[in-house]
């Protein structure tokens, strides 16, 4: 059985032992590194440890559990939020907790969402493989797909459907084909190197597109490309030159 290596972030002595209890004496899969009682120490256990799962407190005395991530730079891990209030739990399915647990903490609810994040586990290495080998079997016609992962799962998107990509602070919003988008707790930069550098411009440090769905560049307001969905994308002026070279070079070729 491959163990899953958990910390616990919270500020709350009792809330601590009997959440540990819960997991020794229900969740054999799960081993627990560390604690933590403020978002600084759960920052620095973090990055020292390269936990797979957080059970994280949103209220930590004056700290808050989403700042916290918003302030780290990778999240492999995944999350499970813990509170003692109910109004948190829209803002935490958007950075793509597993699930949402009310205190005060009972084993069927740990071990409820311990299943799920065994369950998310196993979803993404089945959709790995699968990406893979699509990735394999269409490589003569260059078709390739980009696998994120959402609240629902884990989903494998067509590169050549993906219009661009918008940045807004720690989370990147995926604008596809059809008028659908994915907004994801994911910096932008992590995508760039997953898609086909030749395709994807990055014209600004929060706009990647698809130059097969570029249609005009425009000289006005400081440079920008029009979109075939009709969005406006800036291009920062040191990338100008670059970019149209990037372009030309791009539609010689396709």
């Amino acid at each position: 059985m491959t163990l899953i290596n958990a910390i616990i972030v919270e500020d709350e002595a009792q809330s601590q032992i009997l959440l540990q209890r819960i997991i020794e004496d229900y969740c054999p899969s799960l081993q627990c590194l560390g604690i933590a009682s403020s978002a600084s120490q759960a920052s620095d256990l973090i990055l020292k440890l390269k936990p797979d799962l957080v059970f994280l407190d949103v209220e930590l005395g004056h700290e808050n559990g989403f700042d916290l991530l918003d302030g780290l730079i990778e999240k492999s891990f995944k999350v499970i939020i813990t509170t003692a209030y109910d109004q948190y739990a829209v803002k935490a399915f958007k950075y793509e907790a597993i699930d949402y647990i009310l205190k005060p903490y009972n084993p069927k609810d740990i071990i409820k969402a311990v299943d799920k994040v065994k369950l998310r586990s196993y979803d993404q290495k089945i959709f790995h493989k699968l990406g893979q080998l699509i990735n394999v079997d269409q490589e003569s016609n260059n078709t390739k797909t980009l696998e994120v992962s959402t609240i629902d799962g884990v989903q494998l998107l067509q590169v050549n459907d993906i219009l661009r990509i918008e940045a807004s602070g720690s989370y990147s919003t995926i604008y596809l084909k059809e008028k659908k988008s994915l907004t994801l707790s994911k910096l932008i930069k992590e995508f760039e190197p997953q898609l086909p550098s030749n395709q994807f411009y990055r014209t600004h440090k929060s706009h990647l597109v698809n130059l097969d769905h570029v249609v005009e560049y425009k000289n006005s307001d400081g440079g920008y490309v029009l979109m075939n969905e009709k969005s406006q994308i800036p291009i920062a002026r040191r990338r100008k030159d670059e970019f149209l070279r990037h372009w030309s070079k791009f539609k010689q070729e396709s």
